[in-house]
């Protein structure tokens, strides 16, 4: 089952899994955004392990996370492909070990449509 493709990006919020992206992988080139964001980074997959190092920059009205308020920011993303699911948290690059990891999952649409 091929990693490339278009995934939707979710973290565990206090209703439930929340939507909060579209993801692209292709070739190891992680691309995300939504009407609030935007993110670029780099995947890589090794057996079952899955690894990221995601870029974010927020649109419009700043959110606070990872306990402050970022315009940009980097993440990683550590988790386990499980079919077409993909477990894990994110943790603020550079962070203090005091700053929280937060529960996020991605799940597989589709393949990336060929181009013509």
């Amino acid at each position: 089952m091929a990693l490339d493709g278009i995934w939707v990006f979710e973290a565990a919020g206090i209703h439930g899994w929340e939507q909060i992206s579209t993801v692209f992988l292709e070739k190891g080139r992680y691309l995300g955004g939504s009407s609030e964001r935007h993110t670029v980074g780099t995947y890589s997959i090794d057996g079952k392990k899955f690894k990221a190092t995601i870029k974010v920059v927020q649109h419009g009205e700043i959110r606070a996370v990872f306990g402050g308020k970022r315009k940009r920011f980097s993440v990683v993303f550590s988790g386990k492909r499980e079919g077409d699911q993909i477990n894990g948290s994110v943790s603020l690059k550079g962070g203090k070990s005091t700053d929280p990891d937060y529960p996020v999952r991605l799940l597989r649409q589709e393949d990336l449509p060929a181009l013509p």
